[in-house]
């Protein structure tokens, strides 16, 4: 029984084919059904049967430009491998990253509550002193007793949480250590008494690192998740390099945060230094220091200035960068750096590292699934057989046949010659 194979909808060469017109085409005559005069003629088909076949698969040959070749299967399949391979290399490389952008971030802003809490703390404490002096004052003054035992209550207990919030951040707890260093200056608060964050710039940072690790943890999940198999290589491989920018989101806003330090040291040695030469203007040592003070402190500045800057575009490296020259800038007049702070900046540099890590990654996981891509269209052939027909016209005195308008050529021949082979080989 003759197959029907309808005509794709690009130019097709059946010419090779032997077509009787009379029979296989519905010729240009005008004749349907005997009242050609009357009806328009029905639209030609186009059927090749196994003979066809046979006889177009005996006269053709492929030549070596044709795109075709049958071990384009393996190599695009071969392809497809190395691409899903790249790509759960790369997602495992996002999930290391995203991890330690969680960690980090969850230390800076254990870091800067704790920071936050001890400011309170020590305005607390100012205040319990202040009320003691007006209760030692005033023996004989009920208001007086009572605003101190309010004032030494609370500073008890803020003291109590700052100290449970030094103990879980020295331990790693970070989320307990901001739990507890909250609630002290929370009690602080409560007490009546205002306390400033201890640097705003601190602070700001801290809540951005938190956001960019909210971010890469959620690319990282996407990107790793080797048991949903909807997700694509591209999209492992574009979510991975993703999730390393936010994790160098992060480790550049610890960079920050501890440029931000630098900077107070360097202050409090100037606003020192300054204190020290009023009371003692004569003295050139004094006034030297000073000057020296103020220098390091500009520098520590700009270094600031930089840092920040480069964390806005996701730049740890350079924050990093800037960051120890404002820790080398104000160690130069007698900063010393808390250990914590060395620590954070040591997690900001080893998370940079891992986070560009996965950036290659991911771009490798790309390239390698657009190499996948090209294989894949190098061995395509005609898909299947529910292909568009398009108007097909047979010229009875010059044995031309033309699709849609146009010449038929010898390029789509191979297309056919292709189909055919399945079809033989199908018994169909």
């Amino acid at each position: 029984m003759p197959i029907r194979f309808p005509l794709p909808a690009i130019f097709l060469a059946v010419s090779m084919i032997a077509i009787n017109p009379y029979t296989t085409l519905a010729a240009d005559n005008g004749q349907a059904g005997g009242n050609g005069a009357e009806r328009a003629p029905a639209e030609p088909r186009v059927q090749i049967s196994k003979r066809d076949c046979r006889r177009l698969m005996a006269r053709h040959r492929a030549r070596g430009d044709v795109a075709y070749k049958p071990e384009a299967d393996a190599a695009a399949a071969q392809a497809a491998a190395n691409a899903a391979d790249q790509a759960q290399t790369a997602a495992e490389a996002a999930e290391t990253a995203a991890a330690s952008a969680e960690t980090l971030a969850s230390q800076s802003s254990a870091f800067v509550a704790i920071e936050d809490a001890t400011a309170a703390v020590a305005a607390m404490t100012t205040e319990r002193d202040a009320a003691l002096a007006q209760k030692t004052a005033h023996p004989e003054s009920a208001a007086d007793a009572e605003a101190y035992t309010a004032a030494e209550a609370a500073l008890t207990v803020a003291q109590a949480s700052l100290t449970s919030a030094e103990t879980s951040y020295a331990a790693g707890d970070y989320s307990s250590a901001s739990t507890s260093a909250q609630s002290a200056s929370t009690t602080v608060s409560s007490a009546g008494v205002s306390v400033s964050a201890s640097s705003t710039t601190s602070t700001a940072a801290a809540s951005s690192a938190s956001s960019a690790a909210s971010s890469a943890a959620s690319s990282a999940r996407t990107a790793a998740d080797s048991a949903d198999q909807s997700v694509e290589t591209a999209t492992k491989a574009s979510e991975t390099v993703s999730a390393a920018g936010s994790a160098q989101t992060v480790s550049a806003q610890a960079a920050v945060i501890a440029a931000d330090e630098a900077v107070q040291g360097a202050q409090t040695i100037y606003d020192t230094a300054v204190a020290a030469y009023v009371a003692d203007p004569t003295n050139a040592t004094k006034k030297a220091a000073v000057s020296s003070a103020s220098s390091a402190l500009n520098t520590a500045q700009t270094a600031l200035s930089s840092a920040q800057t480069s964390a806005a575009s996701g730049d740890a490296a350079s924050a990093l960068t800037s960051a120890a020259s404002a820790v080398t800038a104000a160690k130069g007049v007698g900063y010393t750096e808390d250990a914590d702070v060395t620590a954070l900046r040591t997690s900001a540099t080893n998370l940079n590292t891992s986070a560009a890590s996965a950036t290659t990654e991911g771009t490798e996981a790309t390239t390698a699934n657009t190499a996948t891509e090209a294989a894949f269209k190098e061995a395509v052939s005609i898909p299947d057989m529910a292909l568009t027909l398009g108007t097909v016209k047979f010229n009875i005195k010059t044995g031309a046949l033309y699709f849609n308008g146009q010449p038929m050529n010898d390029t789509v021949t191979l297309e056919i010659a292709e189909k055919c082979r399945a079809i033989l080989k199908g018994g169909r």
